[in-house]
């Protein structure tokens, strides 16, 4: 038997920040990203369908920021780590970073918006209209084997950056900035948007593990008891010790493969709970939901709802799951849902 030896990755990350990363210079330093920082977040706590008898469910609708996930906040958080490290240096700043997906849209229009060359690694699976608007931004794309997942774009970034030192590599799945921008922001915001009320559980795909972990640590300032519900794929989950692989997925929540396990979630939240939603049940939901309150969300949105609202039933009807729907849909992913809907 061949023996199957963990991918050479990066998977250490420094001390959590204390606040979220400076922004004032970044503004005063790139003027063009200052329309997009004051639409940035304050997105809706809205309640969403639940079960009878059961939690109350409450969704953050990070469809609303300005390029259409949550991701924007990941990539504006990055961007100023980046900027500030830079400094006054002559040579000009160069972006690079691997991404399932919304991370590329948003750090290739926040690079247009500031003048600033950006290079994303992507696996060779994303949509032809993500790859479209990574271009019409002026993005350089990499495209990685699917089959490896987010070990081989993960893999494929180190190289380029290792290679070819002009690059600033973000590497979000090891940045804390990305972990900052949820707790002192988003997790913020939600803790505003309860208005004094408790939340029994957070449910997040993991994805990089910077929003699950970020809004958890916020969340257990205020409300320490809150447990936690990662989602990833049945195809791929957290922390299996099956190799990645090319399976049909939702996008931008699968675990490693290798036994690897993202490291904010490994190191932050270790008590984090791990759920499975196979794709055909996220595009399922995707519908559904849709039927149910006129509103259209991706892929791991759905698989999030569908989490939140099994959560939910175990719970009390005074209880509060509350869960964040990170788009509103590839028009691939819908058109996947709707013909497999007939």
């Amino acid at each position: 038997m061949t023996e199957v030896r963990h991918p050479e990755i990066d998977l250490s990350i420094s001390e959590p920040l204390s606040l979220a990363v400076g922004e004032s210079s970044v503004l005063a330093a790139y003027p063009g990203l200052r329309a997009f920082r004051a639409q940035l977040g304050s997105t809706p706590l809205v309640e969403v369908p639940g079960p009878p008898g059961g939690a109350a469910v409450f969704a953050k609708y990070e469809f609303a920021n300005p390029f259409g996930s949550v991701k924007d906040r990941t990539a504006y958080s990055l961007i100023c780590d980046a900027v500030n490290t830079w400094g006054d240096r002559p040579e000009p700043l160069k972006i690079l970073d691997a991404s399932g997906g919304n991370m590329a849209r948003a750090l290739s229009k926040l690079g247009a918006l500031m003048g600033v060359q950006v290079r994303v690694v992507v696996p060779g699976s994303v949509p032809a209209s993500l790859l479209a608007d990574l271009r019409a931004a002026g993005a350089e794309v990499e495209l990685a084997d699917p089959a490896e997942f987010l070990i081989g774009i993960i893999r494929k970034s180190e190289e380029i950056a290792a290679r070819e030192p002009g690059w600033t590599l973000l590497s979000q799945h090891r940045n804390v900035a990305n972990v900052a921008i949820h707790e002192f922001v988003t997790g913020r915001e939600i803790i505003g948007q309860l208005d004094g009320a408790r939340p029994a559980c957070w449910v997040a795909a993991v994805g990089s593990g910077g929003t699950v972990s970020g809004v958890a640590r916020a969340l257990r300032t205020r409300f320490p008891d809150v447990s936690v519900i990662g989602v990833t794929p049945a195809e791929l989950p957290y922390g299996t010790e099956l190799p990645p692989n090319g399976e049909p997925k939702f996008a931008g929540a699968g675990g490693l493969g290798h036994g690897l396990r993202q490291p904010f979630v490994d190191n932050l939240v270790p008590d984090l709970r791990s759920v499975q939603v196979s794709h055909a049940c996220a595009l399922d939901g995707m519908r559904d939901f849709h039927s149910r309150t006129g509103t259209r969300i991706g892929a791991s949105s759905a698989a999030n709802w569908i989490t939140a609202y099994q959560a939910a039933q175990d719970l009390g009807a005074d209880d509060i799951v509350v869960t964040l729907f990170a788009d509103a849909g590839s028009q691939e992913d819908w058109a996947k849902a709707e013909s497999q809907g007939r």
